[in-house]
Parts: structure tokens; sequence; C-alpha cells
């Protein structure tokens, strides 16, 4: 039996309603009937933000940013699909050898980075833009997927603390946080169903790093080793979970580029099972990568190898075109080392003490091949070669920068699973849709996905 995935065939699509409200009337309204009043919201971030009292939000920027004609009402996209891959099939006729897991990643729009980046949001309309507006659409369209597993990414401390954790925990749910180093007040969070997984570890991954140069940003990640509650679980019956946010800028692909280069070596140790063969646990690699499908970096990671001081700067992420950006970031990336070998390796692992010794031994040497390799087996989700998927939608830009990635191995290739996705919207599907709006209430859409995990005892019993 042949692996599916959604590189090789267009899978058969089947309508799913994703229940967004289109009554302009009751969208405001408590998404769930049965709670409580919402919690009344305190703190700076949460207080109705002070935007001009006019319908629309206009900014000094208005007149560079976007020529297009104002439209007093929204559009409204149609509901989003499920697509399901050949092993959906198989699955059904051996479901009590699997385990499903169902993720949800999401980027839901930090509203202090909303109100520090107004320009961008000037189409859209007041009330959409409101905090408590939009925290009661995030956990309707959230809550109603009722996934295992939802990773978000531009979580503002104050509202994981005060809304969403305890809204989550009334639907079965704990969660792991990282806010990012400094003044931000944003940063990862990982929720799960304690009916359905145990965390088994955890690790939080703060890119800033004060020794080391290029990790001077506030990025962050954060990891999950799961075990699924099954009565047929065995302790080999582990997965991880990474879900991460790398800098914007996209004249900083170098920057990018070693963020990945240090999470990925994180997540290498955590994944990594106790057994003399060294293997991985299956690995499943979500969040905004702020880069788009064809570039080096998102190839990196699929192609498990990269050449890095044959691109510029602005090359990495491919975000800007060559002819928008300084000089400085039109040079190759140096040939040197990205990261310190005592920190990280070229293969992005952490240095152990051998490496420490290896690194002394070569320390007058100058120059490296400027190569990064990893040994995950990664597939992604999505189709990275259909340039025409979105996943963000600000200003006048749609791109496809959020991805899920999976892993798979050679020695288990079955052993993760995909079994759908929900499909993305194309670029000119949203053409003249303003985010957030009434029906979504961040500026990037929902990404999700269900995968079925192989269990090693029921396995190993039908295969005797």
């Amino acid at each position: 039996m042949s692996n599916s995935n959604f590189h090789r065939a267009r899978p058969q699509s089947t309508r799913y309603s994703n229940n967004y409200d289109s009554s302009r009337v009751t969208y405001d309204h408590h998404f769930d009937s049965n709670q409580q009043s919402p919690v009344p919201l305190l703190g700076p971030s949460s207080q109705q933000p002070m935007f001009p009292s006019q319908e629309r939000f206009h900014s000094n920027h208005a007149h560079q940013s976007n020529n297009r004609p104002f439209h007093h009402t929204e559009n409204h996209l149609s509901n989003r699909m499920w697509s399901n891959t050949e092993y959906q099939e198989y699955f059904r006729r051996h479901y009590q050898q699997h385990f499903k897991i169902h993720i949800v990643c999401y980027n839901i729009l930090a509203q202090s980075l909303l109100e520090d980046n107004q320009f961008l949001y000037m189409n859209c309309l007041r009330n959409n833009l409101q905090w408590h507006r939009r925290k009661e659409r995030l956990l309707r369209e959230i809550l109603r997927q009722d996934a295992d597993i939802v990773c978000l990414q531009e979580m503002e401390n104050f509202h994981y603390e005060n809304e969403f954790r305890p809204k989550f925990m009334e639907y079965g749910y704990d969660s792991i946080y990282l806010k990012r180093n400094g003044s931000k007040s944003d940063g990862c969070c990982i929720f799960y169903k304690i009916k359905r997984l145990r965390l088994m570890g955890s690790k939080a991954v703060p890119f800033y790093q004060k020794d080391i140069r290029i990790l001077d940003r506030d990025n962050c990640g954060l990891i999950a080793l799961f075990q699924p509650i099954h009565p047929e679980t065995s302790s080999d019956d582990l997965f991880c979970v990474a879900t991460t946010h790398l800098l914007f800028s996209p004249k900083r692909g170098d920057i990018k580029l070693a963020q990945l280069q240090y999470f990925l070596a994180e997540v290498d140790r955590l994944a990594t099972r106790d057994h003399p063969t060294g293997c991985y646990y299956p690995i499943i690699l979500c969040g905004d990568f702020n880069a788009q499908p064809q570039c080096p970096l998102i190839q990196f990671l699929l192609n498990q190898y990269i050449k890095y001081d044959s691109f510029r700067c602005i090359d990495i992420s491919g975000q800007t075109p060559s002819s928008v950006v300084d000089d400085c970031f039109s040079h190759p990336l140096p040939s040197n080392e990205l990261l310190p070998l005592s920190f990280v390796t070229s293969d992005c692992r952490l240095a152990t003490l051998n490496d420490d010794l290896v690194f002394e031994k070569h320390a007058n040497q100058q120059q490296s091949s400027a190569i990064l390799t990893h040994n995950k087996q990664l597939l992604s989700v999505y189709d990275s070669n259909d340039m025409l998927d979105v996943t963000t939608n600000a200003g006048d830009e749609a791109h496809l920068v959020d991805y899920i990635f999976y892993s798979q191995q050679e020695n288990d290739p079955y052993r993760l699973n995909l079994l759908s996705r929900y499909d993305l919207y194309k670029q000119d599907e949203v053409i003249n849709v303003h985010m957030p709006n009434h029906q979504f209430a961040s500026d990037h859409f929902m990404l999700a996905a269900k995968f079925a995990l192989k269990l090693r005892k029921t396995n190993v019993a039908h295969q005797q």
C-alpha cells in the first residue's frame, strides 16, 4: 500500500460546514448560549482599542498602501471543505490499530500587534477590530473544530491566562504557554484534550540568546511530547508536536534560518526515542514560518538540505521582491556558521560534549561549508507547489506562510499518516476580503488536519 499525501494527487473533497454566522445581528453574541456571559475584560490590551470614530478605520498610510474603493458591505467567503487522502479508506477498515489525531494551527493576531500596525487594517470595519468581538469569534471558530490539539500563535499572555485558558478548560483542555521575551506580550501555546492525551514532556524555546548575535530577536517556539490515552497504548506510542512563530522581517532571512536551525535542534532532542537505534517519535511541526512555499527556508525543511551562502538574506523567505530592499540585504549570506558549533551543529542537533571537543579542535578554521542539514523526513499537509493557496490576508497581500508538517521514517513509513486536511482559500477568492471581519477574527486562516497514528501493540498482534 502506497503512502498517501497531497503532493501526489488531488484528493477527493467532501463538503464541511464551518458554521460561521452570516447574520450581522447575532454574530456578536456569546458563542455558547449555555455558558455564562463573558468575563468582563480587564487590562489595557483587553479594553476597547482607541480607534477613530469613522465606520472604517483610516490612517495616514491609507493613500500609500491601498487605492481600492471602500465597500460598506463585507464579502462572505464560502464554507471551507475537508479533503481526504487515500489512507482514509484503510483507516476505516483498520481503525482499531490506530489513534486518530485532530490538530488545529492558528495565528490569532495579537490585539497589541493589531493596534501597533493599524494601517494594515484601514479597510476593516471598526467593530471587527475590537477585542471583545474578536475573542468570541476566535473561540467559537476554534472550539467548533473539537480538535485534540490546538496550536496558537500570537496569543497574548493576559488573554491566555484570563480568557482562553479558562474557556478551554471548560471544554476539557489543559495547556502549555510561552510568552516572547522582552516587551512583547504575545507568544505560543498548545492546548490538548486531557481525556485523549497525556503530556509526557515539553520544552519552551525562546529564540533570544544574549551571547549569540544572530539570535537577538524575541520570537519563540513550544514543543510537547504526548502519549495517546487508549486501551492499547504502549510506552512506545508517543508523538511530538512543535509550534513556532518565526521572525516576520522579509529582509532578515539569515535570522529566520538560524531560528529554525535552533528550533529543529530542540525538536530533535525531545523527539528522540530512548532506544539504541536513536530513531524518533513521529513529529508534527506547525506554525507561522513567515515564508512562502517555494522559498529556500521551506525547501530546507522538505529537502533536509540547504547551502545558504548561495542565497541573499532577502531570498530566504521569498516574501519581498528584490527591487524594494536595501543593498545591504542583497548580498549572499556569509559562508561561516549561522550558529556556533558549540551551541547547535550544522545538522540541527544540540551540541554535546563530543561536539564541543570537535569544535575546539577546529577553532582556527575560519570558513565552513555553509551547509545545513537535518534528518527529519517531513511532508507538508498543504501542497507546497500550489502558489495560489492563502493562509494570511492582511492589507493588500495574501500569501501562504503558515504550515503543518509531519514526519515519516524510512524504517516505519506508515507510523503517522495524514487522513484529511481543512482546505485553504485561493488568492482569487480573498480579493476584496478585508480581515479581520465578521466571519474571520484574525488576519490568518485557521489550519487543521487529521492524522492516524499506528499503535505498536495492535499492529504487532495483527501481524502475528
